[in-house]
């Protein structure tokens, strides 16, 4: 009604309304279905931002399937306003979500329900607004008894590989949100329980997101690698000519990098050392001012221009436009901290890591910045770390 109100004022005009007067009934059934399927009345929410997520993908499915369902019968209700569905989006979005953020509110249903597992210190600052039970270790198996679980947050080391792998069952049954601790993360890193690979299936459950969230950011990958790719074109031709005049060898350079769950990819980049530059020193790490790096290399390195091809990667599905940056096979078996854990994703264009600090960080501070991204990771962070990414092309902190 509303949406009328807004679309043509006082009286409404019969012709336009009348097909809505009489699929009232259909539409508000299809509307409800949809905030249903997207468990909108649920008695308790982790945070109103989850909320407002269910009652969003609700509402716009609700309003594709009652385009279509008006398109269908567009014959009998051909005069129904299309545009009145893009208002009654909006109004909707606002009035559903505000009163149910009341209702849950009033009733104090907007909490997080935390399981803490170990006697480990814990930053209290996050879980404030949270309900929190902790639980020792060896009191796994109540994870069960306990039920509806937001989060579950590991903050001692696990050496048991019993307990491990009953807590991975528990996370397979719930399917609730693992994190670690800085200190608990960092001590399971490097371990094997009893010389098996227990760990690496605890990959699984971390930075896994729904598979709605995870096909999204698929398709946000592939369209924005494709846009980028295109309007590049011209700057990619140029930099193309500059590489193949300016030195011998081929423009692209190709190198076996390490993916999601260990798997090797060949990874493109515009070339910017000598011909054949590792072939006296083997696989060593770039430095600055390194005399292999050509001067038009010194550039696309300074503006990270020489990642243009890694794009193609994206699309292919190899890597994401934001994540951990991928490593080369020989570092990832040196060094413990490329491995396990870090592998969870797929590796990115841009990361953490490369808006934080500098290009050349070392293992042990890459770690860092990965572990947080990592079970932080969701589309809006990638979209954020994408919109920081830009001024540090300009900022010379790359090389």
């Amino acid at each position: 009604m509303l949406s009328f109100l807004v679309r043509y004022g006082l009286p409404f005009p019969p012709r336009n309304f009348d097909p809505y007067r009489r699929s009232l009934i259909f539409l508000t059934v299809i509307y409800l279905s949809a905030l249903v399927f997207f468990k909108v009345y649920k008695s308790r929410f982790p945070s109103s931002w989850e909320l407002f997520k269910r009652v969003f993908c609700g509402l716009f499915l609700g309003t594709l399937l009652s385009v279509a369902f008006v398109y269908a019968f567009r014959v009998k209700w051909g005069a129904f306003p299309t545009s009145v569905f893009v208002v009654s989006f909006l109004i909707n979005l606002l009035f559903i979500f505000k009163a149910n953020q009341l209702v849950l509110r009033l009733r104090k249903r907007i909490r997080k329900k935390v399981v803490v597992i170990g006697q480990g210190d814990v930053d209290e600052i996050g879980l404030r607004k949270a309900d929190v039970e902790r639980m020792r270790v060896d009191e796994i198996k109540q994870l069960v008894e306990i039920g509806d679980i937001d989060e579950i947050l590991i903050c001692d080391r696990i050496q048991n590989g019993q307990n491990l792998n009953l807590l991975i069952y528990l996370l397979q049954r719930l399917r609730t949100r693992v994190v670690f601790t800085p200190s608990s993360y960092l001590a399971l890193l490097p371990e094997r329980i009893n010389g098996n690979k227990s760990i690496s299936f605890l990959n699984t459950f971390i930075g896994r997101k729904p598979d709605v969230e995870e096909f999204f950011m698929r398709v946000f990958d592939t369209a924005g690698s494709v846009t980028l790719l295109l309007i590049s074109l011209p700057l990619a031709a140029l930099i193309f000519l500059l590489i193949k005049l300016s030195s011998p060898g081929p423009v692209l350079y190709k190198q076996k990098r390490v993916g999601k769950d260990g798997r090797i990819f060949t990874l493109y980049k515009f070339r910017t050392m000598v011909k054949d530059a590792e072939k006296m020193v083997g696989p060593v790490w770039a430095r600055r001012d390194d005399p292999r790096v050509t001067k038009i290399g010194r550039i696309l390195r300074t503006t990270r221009l020489d990642e243009l091809p890694q794009l193609i990667n994206v699309i292919k599905g190899d890597m994401s436009l934001v994540g951990p940056r991928p490593e080369r096979p020989h570092f990832v078996r040196l060094h413990k901290a490329l491995r396990e854990l870090r592998l969870v994703v797929k590796p990115g264009i841009t990361g953490l890591a490369q808006i934080r600090s500098f290009y050349d960080l070392k293992p042990r501070h890459k770690i860092r910045y990965d572990y947080l991204y990592i079970q932080q990771r969701s589309l809006l962070l990638n979209l954020y770390i994408l919109a920081k990414t830009v001024p540090v092309l300009f900022s010379k902190r790359g090389w």
